[in-house]
């Protein structure tokens, strides 16, 4: 549907699966669906509804269009402070430094102390369901591949978190300064300023230093290429320094 809208009422929602408001209210309700609230109604995200639907293996209404037959469908993004509002899970968000100053990326503040979330990254519901199921297919990479955004990691497949000598839950968060060595940080800035500016839609980095434990470097060959979900996340796979194969980012 080329104007289809983005987000449903109870009833438009109710109408198109041909259920009852309390049915969809159910949903709502129950955390099932995420639901914006406005005012005294609510304003449910498509994707969100298509979501559900798929997940929960139910057929999808011609109404909702190819109910993304054409690839993943995920959740709506939701701060982690919505995602737990209401659930009495034990999370502390008005305490937390996430909360206090807006950070979408709340495990890029986990290591500063002021954390309310009582789990590690990787058992957290929230992460795995807002990120983790966006760059699932970095662990289906034979070569050590990671996501970042901005200035540190997203996540990484368990090929990068042994190549950085860390468990994959320690990369959750981490600087980039902390992986990529200081002779070689410089230029992997600069390639991730020309990818955001699309100077260079997807290309090789060459090599790249990477720390190791004992803060020594390790030489690999980088490429790097950005991601359109999430937004502004890059892609950073890594292999052999100086290989052939490093050298041509067509054959990963």
């Amino acid at each position: 549907m080329m104007n289809a809208p983005k987000t449903l009422s109870v009833s438009q929602a109710a109408a198109i699966c041909k259920v009852g408001r309390t049915t969809v209210g159910y949903w709502v309700r129950s955390k099932k669906v995420f639901a914006q609230r406005m005012g005294r109604n609510y304003a449910i995200p498509v994707e969100d509804l298509l979501h559900f639907l798929k997940s929960s293996g139910q057929s999808i209404p011609p109404g909702l269009g190819n109910g993304g037959s054409e690839g993943p469908v995920f959740k709506s993004f939701q701060t982690c402070w919505q995602f737990w509002q209401g659930t009495g899970d034990g999370h502390q968000c008005q305490q937390c430094a996430a909360f206090r100053h807006q950070v979408e990326a709340c495990f890029s503040v986990r290591d500063n102390g002021n954390s309310g979330c009582p789990d590690t990254c990787r058992q957290c519901r929230y992460y795995q369901d807002m990120f983790v199921a966006r760059f699932r297919f970095i662990h289906q990479i034979d070569f050590p591949a990671a996501v970042f955004k901005g200035l540190s990691v997203w996540g990484g497949n368990a090929g990068w978190a042994e190549m950085c000598a860390v468990s994959e839950n320690a990369l959750i968060g981490l600087g980039i300064e902390k992986i990529i060595h200081p002779f070689s940080l410089p230029n992997v800035i600069s390639s991730l300023k020309r990818i955001a500016l699309e100077e260079k839609p997807g290309f090789v980095a060459g090599d790249v230093f990477i720390n190791t434990r004992r803060r020594e470097k390790l030489a690999v060959s980088a490429w790097v290429f950005p991601l359109r979900a999430p937004a502004g996340t890059f892609l950073m796979l890594a292999g052999p320094a100086g290989s052939k194969d490093a050298r041509h980012p067509d054959n990963p």
